[in-house]
Parts: C-alpha cells; structure tokens; sequence
C-alpha cells in the first residue's frame, strides 16, 4: 500500500536516468574517499529509482588513461620481460604504487617519456600485444 512508498508517489514524468559515480583512478592505491562518490552516487540512484525513474547504475573503473601509459612504458625501460605475453606473468612487480610513482616522476620531467606514455595508452587502446601483455601482468 501507501505505507511502503511513504506517501510518496511514483513519478508521472518516467525518465531514463545514468547516473555515472565514482570511476576511480585504478593506476593509484584506492583509498576512503573514493567511498564518498560512491555513496553519493549510489543514494542518488536508489532515490531516482524509488520515485519512478528508469536508473542505469556506471561506476566505471576501466580507465585506461595516461596512467596506464606511463607505466606499460616505465615497464618497457625497467622490466621488459612483462611486455612479452610469454614471461609477463612470471614477472614479479611488486608494489604498483611504488611503480607509479616513478613512472609519475619520470612523466614530469622527462617529455620523450612523457611522449611514449601518451602514445602507449593508444596502444593499450588498439589492442597492442606488447602494451596489453604489460597491462595483464599487474591485474
């Protein structure tokens, strides 16, 4: 009955609604407020929802950015090996954040690296063995 809806009625204006929250940068150490964006945008969805609207749920966390491009090429320079389909899963990386932070060091000042980064992620993006080799040897 009423009771369950709390006198609130269903929309008479039904929209489809994507409500885009979170999207973390996965090449960095996930941390508390990376939560806030997700609640927010998880109650956001949950209200729109209760009223009426057709809500689509993205908390996308896929994002093949500069980021990664940094590091497919700080591996290319430091660790070929996890650029070979072969050995990449062999290759022990470590600490990723470790690995970021120098590659975001070389990024900042190095503009032939920095180049090579940009490109890398166009790599990645268009399927590159090598580049998706390095990419499937931190996940």
């Amino acid at each position: 009955g009423d009771g369950e809806r709390l006198g609130v009625p269903l929309t008479e204006n039904k929209k489809k609604i994507v409500v885009d929250f979170s999207s973390p940068n996965i090449a960095k150490e996930m941390h508390v407020g990376h939560l806030r964006s997700t609640i927010i945008g998880d109650t956001l969805s949950n209200l729109l929802a209760f009223a009426g609207h057709d809500v689509l749920r993205l908390n996308h966390v896929g994002d093949w950015g500069t980021q990664f491009g940094m590091l497919v090429e700080h591996l290319r320079d430091e660790f070929p090996a996890a650029l070979s389909t072969e050995t990449s899963r062999d290759v022990d990386l470590g600490d990723l954040v470790s690995l970021y932070k120098a590659a975001k060091r070389r990024f900042d000042v190095d503009e032939e690296f920095k180049t090579r980064s940009r490109e890398g992620v166009v790599k990645l993006q268009a399927g590159d063995e090598e580049a998706l080799a390095a990419w499937s040897s931190y996940r």
